[in-house]
């Protein structure tokens, strides 16, 4: 597996977890993770299902490595409290960060970022 398939596999996961806890899903099945990538995400439609599921054993040891997510009885896990999702500054990629993750970019490590979407000022007339 190339560090650009996992790189690329770990935001997409971040994003997953992040759009999953707001729908209030609080626990995930790492068996289940691969053809919810492919059934969600358009990038992994056309992949093969046993590709996305080893990469997926490294994202996710990854994630637990860096305290992002905490494994639960079985197969399952959850996120060791909330996602963050941020924009860099500099680059201006969206990064999804744990409270336990440092404030950097993911892509480019600048530690300028900004809540994404900004939340606009609205005008009283």
């Amino acid at each position: 597996m190339t560090d650009v398939k996992v790189r690329e596999l770990d935001w997409y996961l971040r994003d997953h977890l992040f759009r999953q806890s707001n729908k209030g899903r609080e626990e995930c099945e790492q068996a289940m993770l691969p053809s919810e990538i492919i059934k969600t995400y358009l990038r992994y439609r056309n992949e093969d299902l046993d590709q996305i599921t080893q990469l997926v054993d490294i994202v996710v040891g990854n994630l637990l490595h860096k305290q992002v997510i905490k494994k639960n009885d079985g197969d399952s896990f959850e996120l060791h409290g909330t996602l963050k999702r941020l924009q860099c500054s500099k680059c201006y990629y969206i990064s999804y960060l744990a409270e336990a993750e440092e404030i950097a970019c993911l892509r480019c490590n600048s530690k300028t970022l900004d809540e994404f979407p900004k939340k606009r000022i609205k005008h009283s007339e």
